[in-house]
Formats: structure tokens, sequence, C-alpha cells
């Protein structure tokens, strides 16, 4: 993690106003950040979990079971899995309602999310949690950026599709009309399946 450059800004603040060239540097700074923590090795064998050791700070690892805890760790992707479902029919059966769509992700979910290793995860990239700092000017005028993340509240040890479902959040306010909805394409790993489910899961585990 590094420190925020001074004089820096968030990069929804200024994006509209970047040219091609001036966005393809950002994204490639992007690349390597995110190529790096793709990297980075977990200092825990099959460990989904915060930073710390300790529990998941992301919402979806609240407990709906009213003890105010975060779930996890978990050291296995299906025991994450179970974690996930469990959670849900606490939410469920919390709020007297049938169970049928639980099941369903009781039976189906465990089929898509499978196979994946724990990776360093943000867990919120959207431009707001980009800070951008131009460094120089090439002889066209356009400009070259020093580009770091901040927020890093809900970062952990998550399987490696997470980053990319959390991300794909803002392209529904946009209605994917907006070329950030392609460009984070290009930094982040795509999973379409495991997004697809997830999404569907936070809508109902979410509410």
């Amino acid at each position: 993690m590094q420190r925020a450059p001074g004089g820096g800004v968030q990069l929804n603040s200024i994006w509209s106003s970047l040219t091609e060239s001036e966005k393809d540097d950002v994204i490639a700074k992007l690349c390597h950040t995110f190529d790096a923590m793709r990297r980075a090795e977990c200092p825990w064998s099959d460990f989904f979990g915060g930073l710390d050791g300790g529990s998941l700070r992301h919402y979806l690892f609240y407990s709906q079971k009213g003890d105010r805890k975060h779930l996890g760790p978990f050291y296995s992707e299906a025991a994450l899995v179970t974690g996930l479902t469990e959670n849900y029919r606490a939410l469920t059966e919390r709020n007297g309602r049938p169970d049928f769509r639980v099941r369903f992700y009781e039976t189906h979910l465990s089929r898509v999310l499978q196979g994946h290793r724990p990776t360093l995860t943000h867990g919120d990239v959207q431009q707001k949690n980009i800070i951008v700092a131009e460094t120089r000017r090439n002889d066209k005028g356009e400009r070259s950026f020093d580009v770091v993340l901040v927020d890093w509240e809900n970062a952990g040890w998550y399987p490696d599709f997470w980053e990319f479902f959390c991300a794909s959040f803002p392209f529904d306010f946009c209605y994917w009309e907006e070329d950030w909805c392609w460009r984070a394409q290009q930094f982040l790993e795509v999973w379409p399946a495991e997004m697809a489910i997830m999404r569907m899961l936070d809508k109902d585990l979410g509410l």
C-alpha cells in the first residue's frame, strides 16, 4: 500500500477530461498495481480472510445472526461458500421468509464458485478510491500520472474473482454507458459467471 501522492485528486473528478492517451497511462499504472497484487502470496495456506488473519470485512460477511460480527476466516473456498449460504439462510429465517431461494444457492453456488485461489484484494475499486497526481506532460501536452489506491478497509484475501465482482457495482449506476465499464476490464481479471451469480446473491443477501 502506497501513500497517496501530494496534490492528488480522485480519478472521478478528472476522468471525463482525460484524453484517450491519458486514460491509457492511468490504466497502465493500474495494470501494474493489480498484477502485483495478483502475484502476492497469501501467508496462510488455503486462507480466505482479513489481512490481519481475521474475518472478512465485506458487508456480505456481516453476520445475520444478530451477533454483530463478521464471518471468517475460512480455510477453503468451499467453507467460504458455505459461510455465504448459511448467512443468507440466517437472514431468511430471521425474516420469516420461505427458503426456496436459499436452497437454490445451497445447491448451485458451489458449482460456480470453485477452483479460485486466495488473492490480495482491495474490495472497493471505483474511481473515487483511485488517486492520481500529474507527474509530467509530453510534447503534445498530454499528462502522465502517479496512481494510488486508497480506502483499503474492505481489503483481504478473497477468491480471485472477488475484485471484479466488487468493481462491477458502479457499472449499473451508469447503465454500462460510460467507458469506465470497459476500461476497468483492462486492468482487472474478468470473471463473468462468478460476477453474475454473486450479483444475484448480493441483491438477495445485501438487502
